[in-house]
């Protein structure tokens, strides 16, 4: 069930009122959608932003408010069965009662499920999370829970980015040559027994994990940094959000 009912179309587009259940089988807040057929898939809307910002990078709407359902990088999204419509009505209700914990909590819920802002930050985290998994279950937990932090360093004209742990130095990969500095040192992939040197691959998926977090980080900031000059605002309902010192907060935008 979609919980949804159909109310009319409109041109190219059809407005469907969605009013996802709450946990506890209480019907939620009733949204109007616009959802429109784009290509070989389907993009989904607030007919007006009654309950939604109309642009929010926090909360996953993109700044003509339609709202960032897939990753599309790596996540199937042609509408093109009865069971990828199907997902696609899931993905929808998820993301509208996050919605609701999100204007509740002010910040995303299930946000280690969340994809970076930006295709190309987006690819490097697919990188640094394939890596971390080939690393064990704990560097898998500690990016989800953003542990993990990274700061470039020029040493002697090398630049080397040095991975931290709750702010405690962790090693240093060179940049240019993609490796690990000192493979005498324990590994730190689950085989701390072992130096680096003789534990598999783990001189090469920690370099590559590194430098795909660093890179991560780097593409996000030049995400937000590229609506400076742009005339959105930011709406002032997520805290933290790297939004707001850059454009400026425009508050009361969503109820």
């Amino acid at each position: 069930m979609n919980h949804a009912v159909f109310i009319r179309e409109n041109g190219d587009s059809a407005i469907f009122a969605v009013q996802p259940p709450l946990a506890s089988g209480a019907p939620g807040t009733k949204f109007l959608i616009d959802v429109k057929r784009v290509g070989e898939t389907v993009k989904a809307r607030e007919l007006k932003p009654d309950h939604l910002p109309s642009f929010c990078p926090e909360r996953h709407i993109n700044f003509d408010g339609s709202f960032c359902l897939f990753w599309a990088e790596l996540e199937p999204h042609t509408i093109d069965s009865h069971e990828a419509a199907a997902g696609w009505w899931r993905k929808l209700l998820l993301f509208l009662l996050r919605q609701g914990a999100a204007a509740v909590i002010r910040s995303w819920p299930g946000k280690a499920d969340a994809r970076a802002h930006g295709s190309e930050a987006a690819k490097l985290q697919a990188v640094a999370e394939f890596n971390a998994s080939n690393l064990g279950e704990a560097y898998i937990a500690f990016l989800r829970e953003d542990r993990f932090s990274t700061v470039e360093k020029r040493v002697n004209n090398e630049r080397r980015v040095r991975l931290h742990l709750d702010g405690k130095r962790l090693l240093s990969v060179v940049r240019k040559e993609r490796r690990v500095m000192t493979l005498r040192q324990r590994c730190k992939g689950g085989h701390e027994n072992r130096p680096i040197s003789a534990c598999s691959d783990h001189g090469k998926v920690l370099a590559d994990f590194v430098l795909a977090l660093d890179g991560w980080r780097e593409a996000e900031r030049a995400f937000f940094n590229s609506f400076k000059n742009s005339t959105l605002k930011c709406c002032g309902t997520m805290d933290n959000g790297p939004l707001a010192n850059i454009l400026g907060v425009q508050l009361n935008e969503a109820a």
